[in-house]
């Protein structure tokens, strides 16, 4: 939970940030699905846990193209099971890409301490 003081502190970034970069306001107001961005003197109004698990506006990306409110999950469950299995899928893919990528790197450093503590060393000049 934040402090009074804290959430006074965030409201004045943000309405720098507002004021100044007006294209990062329309960016937000994009991801958000707002109609029209804030303005200068538009009231900021703080985040409540209830607005933050509003559902997608019509017309969002994730509102499906061209906002005919289409979603993965109103088509059953075999979309939402298949991209489950093919995040299991890109994971199993990445373990056996990066274990045997860590493995070798193991006995390359392995073998280099071998070799270093095995061969003679040189005299350096002057040494």
């Amino acid at each position: 939970m934040l402090s009074e003081r804290e959430t006074r502190r965030l409201h004045e970034i943000e309405i720098q940030l507002r004021l100044t970069d007006p294209r990062l306001v329309r960016r937000f107001a994009a991801l958000t699905g707002a109609n029209r961005p804030a303005g200068p003197g538009r009231a900021l109004r703080p985040a409540t846990p209830g607005s933050l698990l509003r559902p997608a506006a019509p017309g969002s990306l994730l509102h499906g193209p061209g906002g005919s409110g289409r979603s993965v999950h109103g088509a059953g469950p075999l979309p939402s099971a298949l991209l489950g299995v093919s995040l299991l899928v890109l994971l199993a893919g990445a373990v056996m890409v990066a274990v045997p990528v860590v493995i070798a790197g193991i006995v390359l450093a392995a073998l280099s301490l071998g070799v270093a503590a095995t061969v003679p060393q040189r005299r350096r000049p002057g040494g």
